[in-house]
């Protein structure tokens, strides 16, 4: 079992940064990836930011 992390970030919206989340799982999963967890938070220079780990 491999596993991958991804992370998003965005300059200015939580909103497009969740759109981004939902279209790289939606793919990810059609690609035989399993989720294991999708954090959102911020990173050192306060933009909105999403980690998420996979596992095929």
């Amino acid at each position: 079992m491999t596993y991958s992390i991804i992370k998003e970030s965005t300059m200015w919206s939580t909103d497009s940064l969740k759109q981004k989340v939902e279209k790289i799982l939606n793919e990810k999963t059609k690609d035989g990836y399993e989720v294991v967890t999708v954090a959102f938070g911020l990173n050192m220079w306060w933009m909105p930011t999403a980690f998420i780990t996979l596992r095929k």
